[in-house]
This record gives structure tokens, sequence and C-alpha cells, in this order.
């Protein structure tokens, strides 16, 4: 029974001593996804969490912490972190490793927010765009987002609609909560109707066609024209290109000079990170987002939608492109890709 005993023991300690064969500690590291060379001692970016599909709840995909609950230790980390600045405490190369993620896998252990201690197996978190890679070169200040606000006060200055009228329908927007509130006491909202008109009517006098705005748009992107260092973009009716795109429920967008910015300027490096890290439709595109900077020329009817006395039909709403600015992270933040200026 003794050595029936030691011999378990035995057993035991070599399977655990083979899971967690100690990692060897690199002094840099370059990442055969991003390309870059990471060192011990450097600052990194934590980016948005990745959609892990086998969990409800929001885990990132390539960052871990100790969890002596978990079989093997360590567990995904599930609080947010995006825009977290964590430094490089060491480079650790594993071949072999209880945790699938860590097997065969370069992991950065890293000092984190509220110095909290995280492991990132590098080229995982890259995939999953979980880290910083380039960041956007500028933003954007001053000018206000074509969201469903400013659609609503673009399309009253179109049908010249009163104020009276629509006072309710711009409290829903500007505040929901509020809107929401009124549609079950609208003795209240008459109480309060006149305070709202005159915040449409100052609303009114700082959205005007001519105006420039921001667009956020799908972009699918298809060749990487190496001779010329840009991108083609598909033509997609369902994102960027020279189609009308539905973009609120009553209204869509044009941008006119589609065909001058149907391709996007991009350094190599970003290309070949962007191409990396996102896998090819059939028909070979990539999707992106990006941010466009046009001006609202003019609206009209969409031709293909009947107007009747019930259906007042769909507005079109005509741009003329400035900037296009294309990012591969889905809340435009980083990750920059390219431009393309008028």
């Amino acid at each position: 029974m003794r050595h029936i005993f030691l011999l378990i023991i035995f057993f035991t300690g070599s399977i655990h001593s083979f899971f967690a064969q100690e990692a060897e500690k690199l002094k840099k590291y370059q990442s055969t996804v991003s390309k870059q060379t990471y060192a011990k001692g450097d600052t990194i970016v934590v980016g948005e969490s990745g959609k892990n599909v086998f969990s409800a709840k929001k885990k990132y995909i390539g960052i871990f912490v100790k969890d002596k609950k978990n079989v093997c230790g360590y567990t995904e980390l599930d609080s947010t972190i995006s825009g977290s600045k964590c430094i490089i405490k060491n480079i650790l190369s594993y071949q072999e490793h209880c945790s699938f993620d860590f097997k065969h896998s370069v992991v950065f252990e890293l000092q984190g927010p509220n110095n909290k201690i995280l492991y990132m197996p590098i080229e995982k978190a890259l995939q999953a765009k979980e880290l910083i890679v380039f960041t956007k070169p500028h933003s954007w200040k001053g000018i206000d987002f074509l969201d469903d606000r400013t659609i609503f006060l673009l399309n009253l200055e179109y049908s010249k609609g009163a104020s009276v009228d629509n006072a309710l329908k711009y409290c829903k927007l500007a505040d929901p909560a509020k809107g929401k509130a009124y549609e079950f006491n609208q003795d209240e909202f008459e109480k309060e109707k006149n305070e709202w008109i005159k915040k449409l009517d100052a609303a009114r006098k700082q959205v005007n066609l001519k105006d420039t705005f921001i667009i956020r748009v799908p972009v699918y992107l298809n060749k990487y024209l190496f001779e010329k260092g840009e991108f083609q973009v598909f033509d997609n009716p369902d994102a960027y290109g020279s189609k009308p795109l539905k973009y609120a429920s009553d209204s869509k967008v044009l941008f006119d000079n589609y065909k001058a910015f149907s391709t996007i300027k991009a350094a190599k490096p970003n290309a070949d990170f962007f191409l990396n890290v996102n896998t090819a439709d059939y028909n070979g595109n990539r999707k992106a987002y990006g941010e466009i900077k046009a001006i609202c020329t003019s609206i009209t009817k969409d031709p293909t939608v009947m107007v009747t006395a019930d259906n007042p039909g769909i507005n079109i709403l005509h741009f003329t492109i400035l900037e296009i600015s294309v990012v591969d992270s889905e809340n435009q933040n980083y990750n920059y890709i390219g431009t393309k200026k008028k």
C-alpha cells in the first residue's frame, strides 16, 4: 500500500511538472501578428474586450488573472480595463502548460491598473484586437456626429416642420428617459411643452444643411495594392459605398463623391496587421470601420419609396466627403489603418 501511495505521488508530481513547465524568460519578443518588437519594461495599452463566444459575461479573450478555483490556476479577466496602460514585467515563453491558452505561447506578465498582475498570451490578444497597436493620428473636435438627433433636425429643416408639432419627438431623442415618461403622462408633457419648444428652436439654429458632420459606417476593404500603398474599398450597399445607405429609420445617407474615395491610403505595417487579424469573406473583403468627415449638401426623397398620406417616404441625405479615416476597432478609437483626403 505504501509503495502504491508513493507511486501516486510520483505520478501526480510528474504530470504537474510536465504541464507546468517553467517558462523561458525573454528580454524581447517580436510578434508574428503585429510585427512589433516588445521588451521588458515597455508600456502597452489595452483595448476593448474581444467577443468571447463561450461566455455571456464580458470577458477578455487574451488577458488572464490567477485564480485558485480554476483547475489550471488562471481565468480570463472579466473586468473592463480598456484604455489602461500596463507595464511588461516579464516576457514568458512556454512550451508546455496546463492552460491551452499558454501552451506553445509567449505570455506577457503585466503590471496592470491598481497593481493587478495580468497575463497576456500576446498573439491571442492581438488577434482579438484587445491590444492597441496603431493609434489614430487625429480626432475631429467641435464637429457634430450624424446621429438620430442631428438627422431629425436636418429633416425638420428640409420639411419646414413647426417646432410646436415636433417638440415631443425631439424630447425622445434628446432625453430618451424623459420622453418615455411623457408617453405615459401626456399631461406632464403639456405642462413642459413650451420649454421643449424653446429647446428645439435653439437646437434648430445649431444644425443646418451645408454643415460638416462626422459619419460612422462599416467599411469593407478588398485588395491592398502594395505598389500604391492603398486598399481598394468594396462598394457595399449595406456599408460605405456608392449607393444610399440606411442610416436611421426614416433616412439614408448618400456620398455623392464616393468614387473619389474608393481607395484608402495605408502604410504597409498597418495594412499587414489588418490583413493578419481579419479573415476575408468569400469575396476577399475584410470589415473595418470608417469615420467620414462630410458636408450635408441637400436632402431628397428616395424615388424607390412611394410617398402617400400614410407614408412620408424615406429621405436621402446627400454628402460631399472631405476625408475618411478607417480603423480596425468597432469603437473607432484604435488600430488605425489609413486615411483618404480630398
